[in-house]
């Protein structure tokens, strides 16, 4: 009986040390699978434009750590292919032409005037970066869209457009709404802003081009979120105002700072010439001391040479 015992006992240890040990190597591999993941997410684009074939960045990465190719992803292009390759220690591969060529930074906007606040591409948005409400308008956070281009199908009335980021929106996307009315100076704007600007006041400096003036009134303290377009009972698109005013700022600034730059060359320039001037005049006068200081000595040793022949041509010495 104790013998039986002993044996059921035995047998219990050993299942449970394998149990722990399979749970340690189980736990231990896991983590490492997920660090390698979290390695391979982390130098993806997070465009999650699922451009690869796979419902976002994460997916795709899971999938290249159990063996997919590093070449599927078009908004990293070959600078992601690159380091993915590094990583992994795999030979660096071209773009797969299949899913796309490599594209710049991009950003979706919104042409105001036209949607009709369906929330489809809000819906749509892989990072949330649109903001809106049912039946108002839907504006783009700019700083946070990765151009990933899913809002744009959605759109029934195709008033979502794709540019290059960094660049300013085209003339035809700031043009009046139809239903765009004078302002009726109401204050609804004033309340609704969520970061205590005036859209009002900043509504007229833009369309006066008082850009300056805008800046001053915190023009680029605004995080375009479109409250005060959905409260405007003249249906004013001032979000595109707004962003209009930020890009001729951004602008304006890029160009002084342009400006500054080639002044900077061109006094440069001008005192490395003075400098060359004086450096050359300073060479000339020493060439002509050493001109005049060889004449010198050239005279002294004609003059030597004259009373020399002079005392050989007086009479008595010759005696």
């Amino acid at each position: 009986m104790s013998i039986a015992i002993s044996i059921v006992l035995t047998l219990l240890l050993i299942a449970l040390i394998s149990g722990i040990l399979l749970g340690f190597f189980a736990e231990k591999f896991r983590a490492d699978g997920d660090t390698l993941v979290e390695e391979i997410n982390r130098l993806l684009p997070q465009t999650q434009c699922a451009q690869c074939g796979y419902p976002g960045c994460k997916p795709y990465a899971e999938a290249i750590a159990r063996g997919e190719a590093i070449n599927k992803c078009p908004p990293g292009g070959k600078q992601t292919i690159n380091d993915l390759a590094q990583l992994l220690d795999q030979a660096y591969v071209p773009l797969d032409p299949d899913v796309g060529s490599e594209e710049i930074p991009r950003t979706a906007i919104i042409r105001e005037a036209e949607c009709i606040g369906c929330t489809f591409c809000i819906q749509a948005c892989p990072v949330d970066a649109i903001i809106g409400a049912a039946q108002q308008m839907h504006s783009v956070i700019t700083a946070e869209c990765t151009g990933c281009e899913l809002c744009v199908a959605p759109c029934p009335v195709d008033c979502i457009d794709i540019i290059p980021l960094n660049t300013k929106p085209p003339a035809e996307m700031l043009s009046k709404s139809l239903s765009q009315q004078e302002c009726i100076r109401c204050g609804l704007c004033v309340d609704a802003c969520p970061v205590d600007l005036l859209p009002q006041q900043l509504y007229w400096f833009i369309q006066g081009e008082a850009y300056e003036k805008a800046e001053q009134y915190k023009l680029m303290d605004c995080i375009e979120c479109g409250l005060c377009h959905a409260v405007c009972p003249s249906h004013i698109p001032l979000v595109q105002y707004y962003q209009k005013g930020k890009a001729t700022l951004a602008e304006k600034r890029q160009q002084q700072q342009q400006a500054d730059y080639t002044r900077q060359r061109f006094e440069n320039r001008e005192l490395r010439l003075a400098r060359e001037k004086i450096q050359a005049e300073q060479r000339r006068q020493e060439r002509a001391r050493l001109a005049d200081q060889r004449s010198s000595q050239d005279n002294m040793i004609q003059e030597a040479l004259a009373r020399a022949r002079a005392r050989q041509n007086q009479p008595g010495e010759h005696q």
